[in-house]
């Protein structure tokens, strides 16, 4: 049995689950603010764990056992979720066996072309918690893979195009469930270790 723990309810974090819980061997945890609700199907299928992400408490339970862990946060202050995450991992000797995040494209002002970041009032900021959430989990001791999506739609799944880190990366759109099926291939079978991806 592989336990997953999905950080945020967002509805590619629940696409996620979804895909996961399908999976005969997977026991899925998800992790999210009291604000947010799962889909009653999905609910029933999993273990909530619910409270103020940027604190500690609210992950120690769902991170024993070494799971597998995605982030799907999105917004400001991912860094801040991010710090209180790996405290708890840390003093309570947490191991954890791959990470997932969710990031964005332009951290490393990569992309040519005007991007859209619906929802943001201070790209700049933004940009900098983002940047410094990856630096948080470059630091810790165990592989990752952070996911840069261009801007998300709603619209149904499409082949990705990956772009390695260092490369420039067009200003555009990408499907939700495009990025979600990229990072379950990704938390299920591994791969892109170490490494950051942008997804066009």
């Amino acid at each position: 049995m592989t336990t997953y723990v999905i950080v945020g309810a967002t509805a590619l974090g629940q696409s996620v689950a979804r895909q996961l819980i399908a999976r005969a061997d997977s026991a899925v945890r998800m992790v999210h603010t009291a604000k947010s609700q799962l889909a009653a199907d999905l609910a029933a299928q999993v273990t909530e764990f619910t409270g103020d992400l940027t604190k500690e408490a609210s992950y120690q339970e769902a991170l024993k056992d070494q799971p597998i862990v995605f982030s799907a946060l999105t917004g400001m202050d991912v860094d801040l979720a991010f710090e209180a995450l790996f405290d708890a991992q840390y003093h309570q000797r947490l191991q954890l066996t791959r990470f997932v995040m969710l990031s964005s494209a332009g951290v490393d002002q990569e992309v040519t072309g005007e991007l859209d970041y619906p929802g943001i009032t201070d790209v700049k900021e933004y940009l900098n918690q983002q940047r410094y959430a990856a630096k948080l989990v470059d630091e810790a001791e165990f592989p990752y893979t952070i996911l840069r999506p261009v801007t998300l739609t709603a619209d149904p799944a499409t082949t990705p195009k990956i772009i390695k880190e260092g490369a420039t990366v067009p200003a555009g759109h990408v499907s939700r469930e495009t990025v979600a099926a990229v990072a379950t291939q990704i938390v299920i079978d591994g791969g892109y270790d170490y490494q950051s991806l942008a997804i066009c």
